[in-house]
């Protein structure tokens, strides 16, 4: 190899990386080195842009599946050997975890997409083997079959050719071992089969599980033709719903998942919120009033579907927060985004938290009875004050009817 064929010096890699994308890296470098060329080469030998491999093998950048699939491909081509299975494995799981950490709802939609098409594989190699072992079944069966008919016809030799009988029964014990030793591997080969029907049925109904968590990563509605702007702003958490999912059959998820988009929808037509899917199972609303997020969060918690949810044993916690809300990319951000996570994930079992910025605007819209009080619409309770991580000391408030208006 001459001077300016070898491969350029990759840059140390950035010491605040995160652990799971820095082994993801170096496992990408040791990779890349056994090809002996510069990223510039590779790139032009791959139809691919350098600047993005580079940052790929600097772990500042997550790559795609499909890179590293091919980046294993070329390595194993050039050392004239196949790529071994082990080395994919750990290459998978590195990626996977890599993907966890980002958290954001495209990296999980990805990861779930990823998982699924492992699954299929799974699957696929499940159903070859049914058949392999089918095939093998049969075999023995005529095997099987065969040796009885020469059974029969040596009892019957037997019977009547009396000078031969040592030979035929020497020849009788060899049928009669053989005959046992095909029943075993029948017997075996049905346990195999049996087995492999059940991991089939497991992979399928785990596609199955798989196809329904994408629908609900898909969202009721993706954060597009969003204003930013000063509003208020819920975040509606259903804690276990992850859980109930792969415990439903896959008509029963559908049918629990449309009556959540139908509840969405007649909330939505009655206050005027729209809905946005968060990530996983948490859904978030948005109002240009407090009233109407009030109204909004109140609904939700009251819901017949909300009680179905409490006895499938998922808890449904609210928070809501009033204040500036931006966006960018697709994704709703602004410091009382986090605070209306934070407050939903604190909230008691079908409840309502909401912060003080809301509960001011809700009593300037002349709406709100606070304790002691006598007229407004909702009534507030102050909770006890609480450190929340980044966003200091806050009191956040039990916002529900008054006792004479509740549902």
């Amino acid at each position: 190899m001459t001077d300016e064929n070898l491969p350029a010096l990759l840059r140390p890699l950035d010491g605040e990386l995160p652990t799971e994308a820095r082994n993801l890296a170096a496992s990408l470098r040791v990779l890349f080195n056994g090809l002996e060329i510069s990223v510039r080469r590779y790139a032009a030998r791959r139809s691919r842009d350098a600047g993005a491999i580079s940052r790929y093998l600097n772990g500042s950048r997550l790559p795609p599946w499909e890179f590293i699939l091919d980046l294993a491909r070329d390595v194993a081509a050039y050392r004239g050997e196949s790529i071994k299975e082990e080395t994919l494995q750990l290459l998978r799981d590195q990626h996977r975890a890599a993907v966890e950490t980002q958290g954001n709802p495209a990296s999980l939609l990805r990861l779930t997409q990823l998982q699924l098409a492992e699954a299929d594989r799974k699957s696929q190699q499940s159903t070859l083997q049914i058949e392999v072992l089918s095939q093998a079944l049969q075999d023995r069966q005529t095997l099987l079959d065969d040796v009885e008919l020469q059974l029969r016809e040596v009892r019957h030799r037997e019977a009547v050719a009396e000078l031969q009988i040592a030979r035929v029964t020497e020849e009788r014990n060899e049928l009669l071992s053989h005959r046992e030793q095909l029943q075993s591997e029948i017997a075996t080969l049905r346990g195999e089969l049996k087995r492999a029907s059940q991991r089939a049925d497991e992979l399928e109904a785990e596609c199955t599980a798989l196809e329904s968590k994408l629908a609900t990563l898909e969202g009721p509605e993706e954060v597009e033709g969003f204003t930013p702007g000063v509003m208020a702003l819920g975040m509606f958490e259903m804690v276990g719903f992850t859980r109930i999912s792969m415990r439903l059959d896959e008509v029963e998820l559908l049918a629990l998942i449309e009556r959540l988009r139908r509840l969405y929808s007649q909330i939505s037509t009655i206050t005027g919120a729209r809905f946005f899917h968060t990530r996983n199972s948490d859904v978030s609303f948005v109002t240009p009033t407090a009233c109407a997020g009030a109204e909004t969060a109140l609904l939700l918690s009251e819901s017949e579907t909300t009680s179905m949810l409490d006895d499938l044993d998922a808890e449904v916690r609210i928070g809501v927060c009033y204040g500036q809300v931006y966006a960018t990319a697709g994704i709703m951000i602004g410091p009382i985004v986090s605070l209306a996570e934070r407050l939903a994930t604190i909230a008691p079992r079908d409840a309502v938290l909401a912060d003080a910025a809301f509960i001011e605007q809700l009593r300037e819209e002349s709406a709100l009875r606070i304790q002691g009080e006598t007229e407004g619409r909702y009534e507030a309770r102050p909770m006890w004050q609480r450190p929340i991580r980044g966003l200091g000391v806050v009191e956040p408030w039990l916002l529900g009817r008054p006792a004479a208006t509740q549902l």
